[in-house]
């Protein structure tokens, strides 16, 4: 029993210690949002999003970062995963004149353990006039109390799955329409 806790115990150092990068999935869209957006029956275009801190990464357990698959930064990700689900539901259109734009102002995670481990993006979408709303979503996920499993598997796996919710948030939130609808920006 000891030598399989010492075992565990440095194969966990090591991991801890070797502050290699972990990537996050590749962004997978939803369909739901798929069926939302063909509600909407809009095309869109996206612009590019901006961001108060440039980040592609987070440190977790301050030993691993976790970080996009391309090194891009948080809202480049966000705003490919926006595009991504506006071309799967036949919404996209680079020339169109109803233009989404996006600013992360915040992006915040722990990996502490149990349920309390968390990813948080605070967005404002707007308009191409500058008209706005902001969405706060955070996700809460399970955390292991082993430092490899939480950097190395549960913080990434669970980014995605935010993004995915935070786009669901931005496309029914009730300023969207009010903002985008009928084809114009207002």
């Amino acid at each position: 029993m000891f030598k399989n806790s010492l075992i565990l115990g440095l194969v966990t150092s090591t991991l801890l210690l070797t502050g290699c990068a972990v990537p996050v999935q590749t962004y997978q869209p939803d369909l739901e949002n798929t069926q939302t957006l063909k509600k909407i029956n809009i095309k869109f275009d996206v612009k590019e999003f901006t961001s108060t801190n440039k980040e592609y990464g987070i440190y977790c357990r301050a030993a691993n970062n976790v970080e996009t698959p391309k090194k891009e930064m948080f809202e480049e990700y966000i705003q490919n995963s926006l595009v991504k689900e506006l071309k799967i539901a036949n919404m996209y259109d680079k020339e169109s004149d109803v233009v989404i734009h996006g600013h992360l102002n915040r992006t915040d995670a722990s990996s502490s353990i149990g349920s309390s481990a968390y990813w948080l993006f605070d967005m404002t979408i707007s308009n191409s006039n500058g008209d706005s709303f902001s969405v706060v979503h955070k996700r809460n996920y399970n955390a292991s109390f082993v430092g490899g499993l939480a950097c190395g598997d549960n913080m990434p796996k669970a980014f995605a799955p935010t993004v995915q919710e935070l786009i669901t948030k931005i496309i029914t939130h009730p300023e969207f329409p009010l903002l985008f609808g009928n084809g114009k920006n207002k």
